[in-house]
């Protein structure tokens, strides 16, 4: 998605439009597949795993994912406002989309990198067996019953779709 959203905000720095059903879906998978889904995740069951094993390294990685996932969620409400004000014909906000838009994949670039590097490493090699099988069972629990079934599927042909129209 990182990447198909580079490839709208470049059309729209050349003065293209993405089509608003595209923006408007690209914005639900980043509330819902992004947020609800992904950063839930981490916030109800992976942080307080790690917090609670006592990992000291990875307090201050959490304490900034934590930073970055109210920035995101941020990102994506100015996003989704100068969306909007796009699709009600104020030109102006062109430029300001395609900064938003920047801004949030910058973010979460540098987001995934810590996360990976400095997080997910760190609670794979430091919590127990009966811990991570604890979590994959909350991670299923939150897919199903905060995301609900088939959402992840309809991402993925989202993502397939706006892939061969953007890339």
């Amino acid at each position: 998605m990182l990447d198909i959203m580079d490839a709208m905000t470049a059309s729209v720095r050349e003065g293209e439009r993405p089509s608003v059903d595209d923006i408007s879906q690209t914005i639900e998978f980043l509330r819902v597949f992004v947020d609800k889904c992904h950063h839930t995740k981490e916030e109800q069951l992976l942080f307080p795993a790690v917090r609670a094993a006592g990992i000291p390294a990875v307090e201050d990685v959490i304490v900034a994912l934590l930073a970055e996932h109210v920035q995101g969620r941020g990102s994506v409400s100015r996003i989704a406002e100068m969306a909007e004000r796009l699709s009600d014909g104020d030109e102006s906000a062109a430029p300001e989309l395609a900064d938003a838009m920047s801004g949030y994949t910058k973010l979460l670039r540098e987001h995934i990198v810590r996360e990976e590097n400095d997080c997910f490493s760190a609670a794979d090699s430091e919590l127990p067996a009966h811990v991570q099988a604890e979590l994959e069972q909350g991670y299923d629990r939150i897919e199903r019953d905060v995301v609900g079934g088939g959402v992840h599927e309809s991402f993925h042909a989202l993502l397939d779709r706006l892939a061969q129209q953007y890339l």
